[in-house]
């Protein structure tokens, strides 16, 4: 049980229980005090007046126990007092005031502001009736001034625990305004900054491309000079491969350095990306809260991804964390469908496809920078694959991506 679970069962279990004993502690207080005034005659315990009230107040309290009844509650308690001044009114009415008390307070404090507005105006004219009643049976004749006092006692009991409990509901409200805000700017700060990282590695990429292609260009002019002066002229062919040697380790270091920079240093990119690494993606995708089923569907006569190359391998599981990042964006809470099919001899296919999102599944982004499917059409461009994506006809979206197994790995039937 959580905290919040634990918080919802025992405020309302700690409110009533207060309630209850606060009231019949004033029962008790009134009997003592009663001793000695005749007026309050009724008052003494063991008498049907204190029983009847004593009753009442308990079972006003136990209303308070359902945590999300809280506003219909204030009908409740005041709909008991009632059913007290007709039943039985006495000089101890005024002890049934405590729980609507209670409850008006309670519901300010929870509830939404036209649900409270509501029952506080129907619990009033219920406390007003029934202090009215009270007043009349035990021997007022006035009725303009038992009308004054019915009204107040419906403003003190109800209207007036309203107006502290509405300024503490709105200051929660706009604490959490500001902390949702806070969050907002922090997810913004956060994407401007991936983004500029984005850039900044797609910068140093198009630079590792410039340097690779001009350091083989040289490399490949001197391994053709080398190969012409092997027989006529060894010094020159010697002096050649040791410029080879010297521009081969030029340009390692500098792709060192380059996918230095560029690689993820985060935790979930630690280690060699491939197929049987993507069941442990979708299950770190299941521990954030995700639906995501996973199916492969393979060949017996083959090891799952057989012939699929490093970059091949790289491709499928960047394609499915892209994905279903995408979904977990733009679609929250729909459940995913991850599907690896490696039945065809030629070509591995990957699809993931997620279902629209339901109605209460908060909502989704609609905003992105459409970088990721460029991602991966990129990716499968790279490794003569083929990529699509688009939505589905029960307005879900679903991505494909076909690989092409190297030729001698080729596990084609031979043709009649």
């Amino acid at each position: 049980m959580t905290t919040a679970q634990r918080s919802g069962v025992t405020v309302p279990a700690a409110t009533a229980a207060g309630t209850a004993l606060g009231a019949l502690a004033l029962l008790w207080t009134i009997a003592v005090l009663g001793r000695d005034d005749p007026s309050l005659g009724d008052a003494v315990p063991g008498t049907a007046a204190w029983w009847v009230t004593a009753v009442t107040v308990v079972v006003q309290a136990a209303t308070l126990l359902p945590g999300r009844l809280r506003v219909p509650a204030l009908g409740a308690t005041a709909a008991l007092a009632l059913v007290l001044a007709l039943v039985h009114p006495s000089a101890l009415f005024t002890v049934s005031a405590l729980p609507v008390l209670v409850a008006s307070f309670r519901a300010g404090l929870t509830g939404r502001g036209r649900d409270v507005r509501r029952w506080a105006l129907v619990s009033g004219m219920l406390v007003a009736v029934a202090q009215f009643a009270n007043a009349h049976a035990e021997g007022g004749t006035e009725v303009p001034s038992l009308v004054t006092q019915a009204v107040l006692q419906a403003v003190l009991v109800v209207g007036l625990p309203l107006l502290p409990a509405s300024v503490i509901a709105a200051q929660r409200t706009t604490r959490a305004a500001q902390q949702e805000t806070l969050a907002a700017v922090t997810r913004e700060r956060d994407a401007r900054i991936n983004e500029a990282i984005a850039l900044e590695r797609a910068a140093m990429a198009r630079e590792l491309h410039d340097i690779a292609a001009h350091h083989l260009s040289g490399i490949s002019l001197m391994a053709s000079a080398v190969a012409r002066q092997t027989g006529t002229a060894p010094e020159e062919a010697r002096s050649g491969a040791l410029e080879i040697r010297k521009q081969s380790n030029v340009i390692l270091d500098d792709l060192r350095r380059l996918v230095g920079l560029l690689r993820d240093t985060g935790p979930e990119d630690a280690g060699v990306k491939t197929l049987a690494t993507i069941p442990g993606l979708i299950e770190s995708a299941r521990r954030t809260g995700a639906g995501v089923e996973f199916e492969l569907r393979s060949d017996e006569r083959r090891e799952p991804g057989a012939g699929i190359g490093p970059l091949g391998q790289l491709a499928a599981y960047r394609m499915v964390q892209e994905s279903l990042t995408n979904a977990a964006r733009h679609a929250p809470g729909a459940p995913c469908a991850v599907t690896v099919d490696d039945r065809d001899p030629r070509l591995l296919r990957l699809t993931v496809r997620n279902a629209p999102p339901g109605p209460r599944t908060g909502s989704a982004s609609t905003q992105g920078s459409g970088f990721g499917i460029v991602g991966m059409r990129e990716r499968a461009s790279l490794i003569g694959g083929f990529f699509d994506a688009g939505p589905t006809g029960d307005d879900g979206w679903e991505t494909r991506m076909s690989i092409p197994r190297e030729s001698d790995h080729d596990l084609s039937e031979p043709s009649a």
